[in-house]
């Protein structure tokens, strides 16, 4: 597991847990993940995703637990994460990386978009 290292402490995180939560769900979108995705992927619940999200996390420990998991498994180190650069913007639809799993789910649900349209409009 790896542990926080240079001048920032758990604390530090913590405290700014709002904004860290928004840089998550950013890079989570990024390498193609839905929050049911990504939550299998890390084994962090759902729920526990989204107040990890939203910055509502208030135990330390699980705040801790959540980063650490995330970290290992997405292969990302914390400073890509403190320093997520929130002006970062998709310039096109086809640079953003699906999931295959997601992406199949999507190719499915616009054919069904595309028959409503055919047969309701």
């Amino acid at each position: 597991m790896q542990n926080f290292s240079c001048n920032l402490t758990i604390d530090n995180l913590f405290y700014n847990r709002k904004a860290i939560g928004k840089n998550l769900l950013e890079i989570m979108k990024l390498k193609g993940h839905t929050k049911i995705s990504f939550s299998k992927l890390t084994d962090i619940s759902r729920q526990t995703l989204n107040n990890l999200f939203k910055g509502e996390i208030n135990d330390k420990t699980i705040f801790k637990t959540c980063i650490n998991k995330i970290i290992e498994t997405e292969n990302i180190t914390l400073a890509d994460i403190i320093n997520y650069n929130e002006n970062k913007e998709i310039q096109n639809i086809n640079d953003y990386k699906f999931d295959p799993k997601d992406k199949e789910m999507l190719d499915i649900l616009h054919r069904i978009l595309h028959l409503y349209e055919l047969y309701y409009c």
